[in-house]
Parts: C-alpha cells; sequence; structure tokens
C-alpha cells in the first residue's frame, strides 16, 4: 500500500487581514493564528504539469463572509510514494527489447 501526501503553496498576500487572528498565549506571548479547512475538490483542476486536488479556505462562518472576499488562498496536489522499505512501483519491462535494425545480435 502507498503512502500520500498534499503538497502546495499558500498565498499570505491575498490572506483577508480580518482572517488573521491575534492572541495572547500562556507564555505570555502574543501570536497570529489563522484557521484553515482542507477541502478535496469536486473535480480535480490541471494547471501545466499539476493536477490539484483539494483546496485550502480561510472562510469563516456564512453569516460572517463578505461579497467580493477570495476565501481560497492556495491549491493542494496529491502525491503518492511507497511505505519505507518497500520497493518503489516500477514499471513492466519487456523481457527483450526489439532490435531497431532488425538484425539479430549474439
Amino acid at each position: 500500500m502507498a503512502n500520500s501526501m498534499l503538497t502546495g503553496s499558500i498565498n499570505l498576500t491575498d490572506i483577508p487581514r480580518e482572517m488573521i487572528k491575534t492572541v495572547m498565549c500562556r507564555d505570555g506571548k502574543e501570536r497570529s493564528f489563522l484557521n484553515i479547512a482542507i477541502i478535496a475538490r469536486k473535480q480535480a483542476q490541471t494547471f501545466g504539469n499539476r493536477t490539484y486536488t483539494h483546496f485550502v479556505s480561510c472562510a469563516p462562518k456564512k453569516e460572517e463572509r463578505r461579497d467580493g472576499v477570495n476565501y481560497i488562498i492556495g491549491d493542494l496536489e496529491t502525491k503518492t510514494f511507497p511505505q519505507q522499505g518497500q520497493q518503489p512501483i516500477q514499471p513492466t519491462q519487456p523481457k527483450q527489447a526489439p532490435n531497431p535494425r532488425g538484425v539479430n545480435n549474439p
């Protein structure tokens, strides 16, 4: 069985500033947080050689959303890789490749 992970980028410049919450933490330091959701796309979107299967949203509750504000801040693609200790899946190779000249070589 293969493992998978989501990879991608988040556009930090387009995050609506009102979505970033600043709180005082127990250690006395003030920190900023952004609540996000990772959502599977109903249909994957392909741009160039990448196919995005999920997107990142920082949308607030429906009643707090504003018209004209884009809350989608990133796209993610699914990457699959073998589990540790397993050999990568190799394509099937023919037993002998055909000779391009049609001549049998010893």
